[in-house]
């Protein structure tokens, strides 16, 4: 499962940026680069990895390889959509074999179709720090769809290396004792709480309903319900997201959670969360609507000796469709096999 993510290898920095958000690159020998050119037999655009199947005609017969892509979210980033690659299609993979030869398993740094560039991982950590330019208006109290930035110092300690938290005695051990392919949730389908949810470098989508204000995000296809005519957390159901109590500071959308459901990497990779996780947040928008700064603040006393703060920049993009997938399970499951 390539976070948050997701899954990138540009740097040793992307290898968590989005990819580790669902697992690492350690099922890959990433000191090894082979070059497959064949044709497309199977384009599977789901979530949480699109996986591409190539065909190669070698002296010893037909070989197909697995190349295991980013999340649709992700790719999403790059222009690719459920239909940018088909059966029959010819195509050049360059990168990482599985170390598990028998499985024939890929890890692209760079993917062409014919003569046509699709995807280069050199160029990841630019095209997800972009965007497009801003629409004439910006949006009205928060609501709407937002491309989220990628803000390599968040992420770097959240997710490429959390040895850079501030950990307490017990948050070091249990990151030396974790196992992703036993341990970690998105082999579930079980998505990454807030604040990784919310600094991912995807599309994120805020909505109105009754009492509530629901912010979404693409790369788990998770929904958070931000409850606005309530006080207290007491009585709350426990849950991934937690409970969310949030108010209005002027222009600014602060927001309250506690009842976060223990989770194994729900303070940053490897780093689990307790039922002491704390988060308080602040949505500010730029004057125009255009942009906005989300900024956090977490707190978890169990797993963490002092507060993990962060700001990562939201983009207005009125124009981008917002289409979250549902993560599925056997997809999700793939990548133990390596």
């Amino acid at each position: 499962m390539q976070p948050l993510a997701i899954v990138l290898l540009a740097s040793a920095v992307l290898v968590g940026s989005t990819a580790r958000a669902h697992h690492s690159s350690s099922g890959f020998d990433t000191n090894k680069t082979i070059t497959v050119k064949g044709t497309v037999t199977r384009y599977e655009w789901s979530n949480p990895h699109v996986y591409i199947y190539v065909q190669q005609l070698t002296d010893a017969g037909k070989v197909e390889w697995e190349v295991e892509g980013a999340p649709p979210s992700i790719l999403r980033r790059w222009g690719w959509s459920q239909v940018t690659l088909h059966t029959g299609d010819s195509v050049t993979v360059t990168g990482s074999p599985s170390r598990n030869s028998g499985n024939r398993g890929l890890l692209p740094t760079t993917l062409a179709r014919g003569d046509t560039p699709l995807f280069d991982r050199k160029g990841e950590v630019t095209q997800l720090a972009k965007v497009d330019p801003a629409p004439a208006v910006g949006s009205k109290g928060l609501e709407g769809t937002w491309v989220t930035l990628l803000a390599l110092p968040v992420l770097e300690k959240l997710d490429d290396d959390p040895t850079k938290l501030p950990l307490t005695p017990a948050g070091a051990a249990a990151l030396k004792r974790f196992d992703e392919k036993t341990m970690h949730p998105g082999a579930r389908c079980v998505a990454m709480p807030a604040p990784m949810l919310m600094i991912t470098p995807d599309l994120k989508h805020i909505a109105r309903g009754e009492g509530v204000i629901l912010i979404g995000g693409e790369f788990d296809g998770a929904q958070r319900t931000i409850h606005m005519n309530v006080t207290t957390h007491e009585g709350a159901t426990v849950s991934t997201q937690g409970h969310s109590i949030g108010r209005w500071d002027g222009q600014s959308l602060v927001i309250d959670t506690t009842q976060f459901a223990t989770h194994s990497i729900g303070n940053g990779y490897g780093v689990p969360s307790s039922a002491q996780k704390h988060l308080v947040e602040r949505l500010t928008p730029s004057a125009n609507g255009t942009s906005l700064i989300y900024h956090f603040e977490l707190t978890d006393p169990q797993f963490l000796s002092a507060p993990v703060q962060g700001d990562v920049r939201w983009e207005f993009r009125p124009s981008e469709k917002y289409a979250p997938l549902k993560c599925n399970l056997e997809n999700a499951r793939r990548y133990l096999k390596d």
